[in-house]
């Protein structure tokens, strides 16, 4: 009898491509996401999988959504940094306090394993070293951050008091196809989307921010292992350990890919931290990782692939 995996948060850029690779290994996949979701990123997969449209802050939708399973995953986010910083109330009401109830759930039901995607980019705050490891000190400097590794905290104290079976991925900045081109993230496929249809491209700063970017299908693929390897870490920094500019995505796209690149850089933001770049030693040594998809090749990918279907 197949094992059967509860994505919440399924419909979203991670959870579709996570369906995928979770089909392809042999689980059965159950996607949870909000009332009337687009289907657009599953829309391939709605003929082998379960849906289940509900509330996250709903504790009996919740409930039902975890009968029969036997993994969980937690990708559920209602906010981003920029707009966590608004309403940090409301952050707290729709993120911590629904994620403190999952557990609950999880914790008188039969689920053997749940996985968590926290938030690389923003639990450390401004690093004191570079590359960042698990054992760097959190110091969040938004809403965002805060919450995250607020939800970590509570994920370790289960672990401990009811031995749950618990995984945390502090994801980088993930890329790749199913993204949103014309979203408030992931400036790889916004700036590709941008520039194929010759619009100006908004850089926040001078270009100069440095990030740790990781193709989806190497994220999906780490995660997917998560259920049939012991993690006994708990939590793993889940990047390239490589980092690159905004300027060096952009020096890339136009000396191979659009040439008549329009640029407006504006003032920097508060809540952007300068350099963000993981150690991923960790999580190396457990999952085995190697040959992670250089970024060269996933920004060529995907423009070929946006190229298609972008308007």
């Amino acid at each position: 009898m197949k094992e059967k995996c509860l994505i919440l948060g399924g419909a979203g850029f991670i959870g579709a491509n996570l369906v995928g690779s979770l089909l392809k290994s042999g689980y059965e996949v159950r996607v949870f996401d909000i009332v009337g979701f687009s289907r657009k990123n599953i829309e391939e997969f709605v003929n082998d999988i379960e849906i289940v449209e509900g509330d996250f802050n709903n504790l009996s939708q919740i409930q039902s959504a975890l009968r029969g399973v036997d993994f969980v995953y937690h990708l559920i986010s209602t906010t981003v940094p920029s707009s966590s910083q608004i309403n940090p109330c409301f952050d707290i009401e729709s993120n911590l306090i629904p994620s403190l109830n999952l557990l609950e759930l999880i914790k008188k039901s039969s689920v053997k394993k749940v996985v968590f995607l926290s938030s690389g980019g923003t639990v450390y705050g401004i690093p004191n070293e570079i590359p960042i490891k698990e054992s760097h000190t959190t110091n969040p400097i938004n809403s965002y951050g805060i919450v995250k590794k607020a939800i970590e905290d509570y994920f370790l104290l289960y672990n401990r008091l009811w031995n749950l079976d618990i995984c945390v991925f502090r994801l980088s900045n993930p890329y790749g196809q199913k993204q949103n081109p014309k979203g408030i993230q992931g400036v790889i496929p916004v700036f590709l989307h941008k520039a194929i249809n010759q619009e100006t491209i908004e850089v926040w700063g001078d270009g100069n921010v440095i990030r740790d970017y990781i193709h989806i299908k190497d994220v999906t693929d780490i995660l997917t292992m998560a259920l049939s390897i012991e993690t006994p870490e708990i939590i793993y920094n889940l990047g390239s350990g490589i980092g690159t500019s905004l300027n060096d995505i952009l020096n890339y796209i136009k000396e191979n890919l659009e040439p008549n690149l329009n640029v407006n850089y504006s003032e920097g933001r508060s809540f952007d931290v300068p350099v963000n770049i993981l150690d991923i030693t960790v999580l190396e040594n457990r999952f085995g990782v190697e040959n992670l998809m250089k970024i060269s090749e996933g920004i060529s990918n995907l423009y070929s692939h946006l190229k298609k279907i972008v308007v």
